[in-house]
């Protein structure tokens, strides 16, 4: 199991390292619609708890070669105090290493191939309404769902045709409550940030965000720190799940 749970904590920095919900938005007001996309590269760590009790740590380098196949999208709507952003996520990794284990009644551990395979989505979906509202300044109540899925395949081969598996699924549906809000710091500069709370099918999710954002035409370019955390129900492998780092991205504004 101890061994099992470290693989799943590598691969999670990886489904870290592309997630992040569309918080940017433009602070005009004119009565139109204006629609963003963004494209984020998180370097994220990852720290989770196992049901058996091992924690993990696992930093963001630990699995790069182990990526087979990404795809996240992001998009984000405002219309003067109302907002809409939706998020999908998909990573799958793959990778095997020839590691020592111990067998129960075998004195010496012996050299097992350990193969992994793995699927990751999160989508994320909500709105706000900006409670405060000005040219400079916004300040969004929101509200959303979350859903998060994690399969892990793991294979053991000892050799000598001794071998076996592990399957595990995490797969919960959680609602939201949270903040957002940006505020212009010059003509080109605005700090954006980002904090909810939710629960449902786990016991607790919550994540918080600061970022710095450097305004063109029709692009940002922003820089900041982003921590999202899962408390699950102890059914399946993990516990608990966190992720948590800076990140940079750039944001073209459509509309």
């Amino acid at each position: 199991m101890k061994r099992s749970a470290q693989n799943i904590g590598f691969a999670s920095v990886l489904l870290a390292a592309a997630l992040l919900p569309a918080t940017a938005f433009s602070a005009e007001h004119d009565g139109q619609w204006h629609v963003n996309g963004e494209f984020y590269l998180w370097g994220a760590d990852t720290e989770l708890t196992a049901v058996a009790g091992q924690e993990i740590d696992a930093d963001f380098n630990a699995v790069l070669d182990n990526l087979e196949m990404a795809f996240m999208g992001a998009l984000g709507a405002r219309k003067d105090r109302v907002s809409w952003f939706g998020d999908i996520m998909y990573v799958g990794i793959g990778g095997s290493k020839t590691v020592p284990a111990t067998i129960p009644g075998v004195p010496v551990p012996l050299d097992a191939k350990v193969k992994l395979e793995q699927d990751a989505w999160i989508v994320t979906a909500g709105g706000g309404y900006a409670v405060s509202d000005s040219e400079h300044h916004f300040f969004d109540l929101m509200g959303g769902v979350r859903y998060f899925n994690l399969k892990t395949d793991i294979g053991i081969d000892f050799g000598g045709g001794l071998a076996g598996s592990l399957s595990d699924s995490s797969d919960v549906l959680d609602a939201f409550v949270g903040i957002k809000g940006r505020a212009d710091l010059s003509d080109r500069w605005y700090l954006g940030y980002y904090a909810d709370v939710g629960t449902g099918q786990s016991d607790l999710t919550w994540q918080v965000l600061a970022d710095f954002n450097y305004e063109f035409s029709k692009v940002d370019l922003g820089f900041g720190y982003r921590i999202l955390e899962w408390q699950l129900d102890g059914k399946s492998v993990l516990d608990k799940f966190q992720i948590s780092g800076p990140y940079a991205g750039i944001i073209f504004k459509f509309k």
